[in-house]
């Protein structure tokens, strides 16, 4: 950060008494974060100047760290320093690596455990195919044989006569 601009952020951070909005910090990205303070407000009011002009349909939630969201929300009273958001930088980067890393040596595993796999069903296949001759398959319905079919009569009790449908009695019992 160059001199002028250091100055400049000094100077909008002074909390002068005819100053609505007090500079609270800025981002890596250029952003600014100001806060202002109003008589007979439980708390001050917390909001972003964008470095660019953004449409609402071009905002990503990533435009905002973190830290300086956690200061907006009012879940943090001190605004993040710059070496904090660095600090997270390099954390972030470091995580990309190690997550690669640990990627790359679990499809090198699954690979190894294919290949591993794929070898002993090989070797099973051709022992068994030295083993036993090979059979011929039947289709499945060459050796079908239907089962003899009788037909079971209902129980004495369950059958009706037709003389009792004839004279207009029903199966139901009578109430």
């Amino acid at each position: 950060m160059g001199i002028v601009r250091q100055l400049y952020m000094s100077w909008k951070m002074l909390r002068l008494p005819w100053r609505n909005d007090i500079l609270a910090g800025s981002d890596l990205d250029g952003n600014l974060y100001f806060e202002r303070f109003v008589r007979g407000a439980y708390r001050a009011r917390r909001r972003v100047v964008y470095s660019k002009n953004l449409s609402v349909s071009d905002y990503k939630d990533d435009i905002i760290p973190v830290q300086w969201q956690a200061w907006m929300r009012h879940t943090r009273d001190e605004p993040p320093t710059t070496n904090e958001l660095l600090m997270d930088i390099q954390r972030r980067r470091k995580l990309e690596e190690t997550v690669q890393r640990l990627a790359e040596k679990e499809v090198a595993a699954r690979l190894s455990r294919v290949e591993q796999e794929k070898s002993e069903t090989v070797g099973s296949i051709q022992n068994q195919n030295s083993k036993q001759p090979a059979l011929q398959k039947a289709a499945p319905g060459e050796n079908f044989q239907p089962e003899e079919w009788t037909h079971e009569r209902e129980s004495p009790t369950e059958q009706a006569t037709p003389s009792d449908t004839s004279k207009g009695k029903s199966h139901r019992r009578a109430h």
